[in-house]
């Protein structure tokens, strides 16, 4: 089975993160993940592609082959992901000529060779790369994604080209691709499956590609709604209810017989989903966080659509997103703001969730039973039933194996939200056992089993959530969550039954035996003429910790719990282990004796066990805040600018920053005229998306254009009409009246980046930047035409790297410029404190140590940049675009993660862009992640999350 999440390593700024990401990734039960890789984030400029640094792909793919997780590639050369231009580089969207994506319109294609040219160019740069890591090369890479989401027929509508996608597939394999190339659906609709017949008709077989794949997003957040892409509401949180069981099923419950109905490859491939929901994205103007989001779905939601979807013979799943990540510097598109975190199951600050967790419950079990679980065929007649409806979503049977295996879907979508029911077998004669799942909960039960000891399990009413194996000595394990209402059901048959946990006697109804627990942990061993079954019961905390070492066939080898993280290193035949101020005692599982002397022998020659004896980690000083120091700023210096006149086309002003290449960040504007005689004067302004007003080098207001509904202005996805959202200022109170007689007018323009041409939107060249400006009045004397400045993308190494204003590295240590550096006075309470007044644009400078790097190898602690105020900020770490914080509500986002490794142990430089609409007191912070400990939402109230590391050998 590939169980695989999606990584984007341009998402990690950090490239010596990736590392211990990936290993996450691994703990939590993955064997493969899923790559984007980002045309725009490799091409600042045409026929240049940069493999270097943080874009070392052959260096990423490296990684996984020694940590052990097969890739699946999806080059694009679209690749959506809530990136600015899907992934597009800003210098191909600017040829006007091109048709992006081939779009001509919205919902009209046309194929444009000249475009096309251009997509192959990408390729034949890339996937050399990739091609060295094939799995027919004895590489990682299992199979290459063709474009993203490149729907075939939307509907009845055919919008998809088949040259299109014949020359990305045949571009592809000419680039030395020779593993399966496969596609993804928008949703199930059947689009370029091979050896199928045309799907409005015909006899005749179409193009297809060698996988058939398609993406499920079940459950949409409230706030991103199909509802509110036309319908404006303030998306209170109080509003937002509970989502409904019905969508579920009605969205998952059907997919086998959908897309085993396409026919053709189809029919018969393994039924493979590359893009399945693993959380939410979140939106500019809205008061809610991803923490929020979080609850929302609860801890249960990714555990539940990925047993909803191997319920339907999914046998190939990518959970989208495992590990969001940071859309530090202009990296987003308008969907979204600085943070990714997605209320993935890894959270942006690298804990994993309760979400992560339940899912890897999930991923054991499959990796355990894989011998059975990787071939099944669904029960048309389950050999079970439950006593109350929408508690057992379907029964699937092991095919092809030693033994015909059944897997109990149970899922808890009761109407009545009961949580104890029966389950009824016929064996021979009908019996019953109750089970405890709550509701909103599921997992997926065992029955007709033979363990390697002989015993034959005929119905399982609690989780078995993964089993280990060793068939010389006829030994088996199963670890399990016991309760007071389950039990397992056996094939009668002479036993010797002893342990700590199980009730006494052993009930017997006619040729079954029925064993029940009575404790929520402990040790029964079911022992036959045979062989051994160790049955091990944990509690919820130990089950949420459960970690085994898996082949990538499926074979466990080693059990362990009682940490946050464990990864078995097999280079180095280590266990590294990190735990949390909480944790103080780790219990390992296997059938050879560990040869770290700390472990110690605690129970049937299989268990052994250590404790942290110094528990220093218990004594570490909390809360963690990091002192601040070496405050300056200086006033932006527009005087150094080159400014230039607008282009002209057709005889008009070219406004649009994507003309100039200025597509990432702000862009900026000024003209300059004479007061009129009776002073009076006034500013029309349309900009996308947030517009700053300075007249006579003073902030006079600012104003944002943006929305969440289609054909609105603003739009943050689709149609924008450009010629709505017109703001006027009265500027009369801010001119000159005597003396020097001339104004400037400046108008920074903050752009949240170019929208992604989703599906069949024709949206990237919405325009950016203002509009239309005129400054209007009575016998006004204009000086000069309206001038643009900003920073041409394509003169950077990494074009979204950037704040849009020329001067954002200049004067680094000129104190002698016409806008030097001076100290500033900062208040110390609770942070660090200062005011923003509207007298101009101007960059805050300051500086932290963190000593807490200095035990990097011993521990690991996250920090996070806390804003407050009603300013804007945009925050330099060490180089790197961070932060863009918009503190007048624009952004719901004030808690902004500084990468672990892009944090130094001395001298982190932190350089703000700030300037406020209102007057304002700005606050800043650096400090740890205090966060839940289950769910990794961020409260205050709560201890910070760190992990302390440490290594035993096995």
């Amino acid at each position: 089975m590939i169980l695989s999440g999606e990584f984007h390593y341009w998402r990690v700024p950090d490239k010596e993160r990736w590392p211990a990401l990936l290993r996450q990734y691994r703990a939590a039960g993955l064997n493969t993940i899923r790559i984007y890789f980002h045309w725009g984030y490799h091409s600042p400029d045409e026929n240049v592609y940069l493999f270097d640094g943080n874009r070392d792909v052959d260096y990423l793919l490296k990684l996984c082959e020694e940590i052990g997780l097969y890739v699946l590639a999806a080059p694009g050369p679209y690749i959506c992901a809530e990136t600015q231009a899907g992934g597009y580089p800003s210098w191909l969207i600017a040829k006007r000529h091109l048709n992006i994506r081939h779009n001509r319109m919205m919902l009209w294609r046309t194929y444009d060779p000249l475009f096309a040219a251009y997509e192959v160019q990408w390729l034949h740069n890339l996937l050399p790369i990739i091609a060295k890591h094939q799995i027919t090369e004895g590489g990682c890479v299992l199979s290459v994604q063709i474009d993203n989401e490149l729907f075939e027929t939307l509907k009845i509508l055919p919008v998809g080209l088949r040259d299109q996608m014949r020359v990305l597939a045949k571009a592809t394999r000419d680039a030395g691709t020779n593993v399966p190339l496969f596609t993804n659906d928008g949703f199930e609709e059947g689009g370029w499956v091979p050896n199928a017949g045309h799907p409005w008709g015909g006899s005749s077989t179409r193009f297809g590609i060698d996988l058939y794949g398609f993406d499920k997003y079940v459950v949409f957040a409230p706030s991103s709604s199909p509802k509110s892409w036309l319908v404006d509401g303030n998306y209170s949180l109080s509003e937002w209810g509970e989502w409904n069981p019905k969508t579920i099923e009605n969205s998952m419950d059907g997919l086998e017989k959908t897309v085993r109905g396409f026919g053709g490859g189809a029919k018969e491939s393994p039924l493979f989903i590359p893009e399945l929901q693993g959380g939410w994205f979140n939106h500019y103007q809205l008061s809610h966080t991803y923490d929020h989001i979080h609850d929302y779905y609860g801890d249960q939601y990714t555990k539940l659509i990925v047993e909803s979807s191997l319920a339907q013979g999914i046998t190939m799943v990518n959970v989208y997103m495992f590990y969001g990540g940071t859309n530090w510097g202009a990296l987003g598109d308008p969907d979204v703001y600085t943070s990714y975190d997605y209320s993935a199951c890894i959270r942006e600050f690298g804990m994993m969730s309760s979400r992560g967790r339940s899912l890897r419950e999930t991923l054991l079990f499959a990796h355990s039973f894989s011998p059975y679980f990787t071939q099944t065929e669904r029960a048309m007649k389950p050999s079970i039933e439950t006593s109350i409806p929408h508690t057992l979503n379907t029964q699937r049977v092991a095919v092809n194996a030693d033994q015909a295996v059944e897997f109990n879907f149970f899922r808890n979508f009761d109407r009545k939200h009961r949580s104890t029911f029966q389950v009824s077998m016929q064996y021979p004669h009908s019996f019953s056992l109750d089970i405890h799942l709550p509701y909103k909960t599921s997992f997926i039960g065992l029955s007709n089993y033979t363990a390697d000891n002989g015993l034959v399990l005929l119905l399982s009413t609690l989780p078995i959530y993964l089993r280990m194996v060793d068939a010389q000595t006829h030994q088996e394990v199963w670890i399990l969550q016991p309760n007071a209402v389950g039990a397992l059901a056996f094939q009668h048959q002479e036993m010797e039954v002893t342990g700590t946990m199980h009730v006494e006697a052993v009930h017997q109804q006619g040729p079954i035996s029925i064993i029940k627990f009575n404790k929520k942990s402990g040790y029964t061993l079911l022992e036959t003429a045979k062989g051994k079954l160790h049955i091990i019961g944990l509690d919820a905390q130990d089950i949420s910790t459960l970690y085994a070492d898996y082949t990538l066939q499926g074979k466990i080898g080693l059990v362990a719990w009682g940490a946050d993280t464990f990864f078995h290193d097999t280079m180095s035949h280590t266990l590294n282990i990190h735990y949390q101020r909480s944790q103080s005692k780790i219990h390992l599982l296997s059938f050879m004796p560990p040869k770290d002397s700390r472990m110690k022998q605690a129970l049937d020659s299989l268990l052994y066990t250590t404790s942290f004896d110094d528990h220093l980690h218990e004594r570490f000083p909390l809360p963690v805040n990091i002192p601040i120091s070496a405050w300056k700023a200086r006033s932006v210096d527009w005087d150094s600018f080159a400014w230039e006149p607008l282009q002209t086309r057709h005889g008009k002003p070219v406004w649009d920053s994507l003309d100039y290449l200025y597509t990432s960040g702000h862009v900026l504007y000024k003209t300059h005229f004479n007061t009129p005689s009776d002073a009076r004067a006034s500013l029309r302004l349309n900009v996308r998306h947030r517009a700053t007003v300075l007249v006579n080098g003073q902030i006079i207001g600012g104003h944002t254009t943006y929305s969440h509904q289609l054909f609105s202005a603003g739009a943050k996805i689709g149609p924008d009409p450009w010629f709505l959202g017109k703001k006027t200022y009265d500027i009369s109170p801010y001119l000159n009246r005597q003396g020097h007689l001339e104004n400037e007018v400046i108008v920074v323009v903050d752009s949240f980046g170019l929208s992604r041409q989703a599906f069949i939107m024709n949206d990237v060249r919405n325009p950016r930047g203002v509009i239309h400006a005129s400054v209007q009045g009575s016998q006004m004397k204009p000086t000069e035409e309206w001038k643009i400045a900003g920073v041409d993308v394509r003169r950077l190494e990494q074009p979204y790297n950037t704040t849009g204003f020329p001067d954002e590295h200049s004067h680094e240590n000129d104190d002698k410029s016409s806008s030097p550096w001076q100290s500033i006075h900062v208040y110390e309470e609770e942070g660090y404190s200062f005011k923003v007044e509207k007298k101009g644009v101007q960059w805050i400078q300051c500086v932290f140590n963190d000593g807490l790097k200095s035990a990097s190898d011993t521990m690991k602690v996250p920090l996070r940049l806390h804003l407050e105020g009603a300013m804007t900020a945009n925050v330099y770490l060490n180089g790197l675009l961070i932060a863009r914080y918009y503190g007048n509500g624009d952004g719901p986002q004030h808690d902004f993660y500084l990468p672990d490794e892009l944090v130094q142990k001395k001298s982190n430089v932190l350089k703000m862009l700030v300037y406020t609409w209102e007057e304002t007191v700005a606050k800043v912070v650096v400090a740890g992640w205090p966060v839940d400990p289950v769910s990794g939402n961020l409260d205050t109230e709560k201890a910070e999350y760190m992990v302390w590391k440490d290594t035993l050998s096995i």
